[in-house]
């Protein structure tokens, strides 16, 4: 049985899905798991000719209070990085000349309007 947070995790991966979809992403897959972490959408998004492979983390709150994007600390950046590589090994994904770029979907359930919002954007890599 799916707790609480757990069904909330689901609808907000089904909210940014979707809101990627109509940014003109492509969803490749949905939650890849590997023993370095998980990754909650692997899109495609297209820029002119060049295909940008895209890890998304997803993080849903109840409230619009920018907690969300506070959320994603170092170390699930590492996890999210090591299950990236992970995939790409998998998926005979060639790092070097693929490009590659992590992403964060914020979604802010609204209770009073029942209106989903989301906060997209990239996450910086160094």
């Amino acid at each position: 049985m799916k707790t609480e947070k757990r069904k909330t995790g689901d609808r907000g991966e089904d909210i940014a899905s979707s809101f990627l979809i109509k940014n003109k992403y492509k969803i490749i897959a949905r939650n890849f798991n590997t023993r370095g972490g998980e990754i909650d959408i692997i899109a495609q998004c297209k820029t002119g000719k060049i295909k940008t492979l895209c890890f998304v983390e997803v993080k849903t709150r109840q409230n619009d209070d920018g907690s969300a994007e506070r959320a994603t600390g170092a170390g699930k950046l590492s996890r999210l990085f090591s299950a990236a590589r992970a995939y790409c090994l998998d998926n005979n994904i060639d790092m070097e000349n693929t490009p590659i770029q992590f992403e964060q979907v914020s979604v802010y359930l609204n209770e009073k309007t029942g209106q989903p919002e989301c906060a997209h954007f990239v996450i910086p890599v160094d």
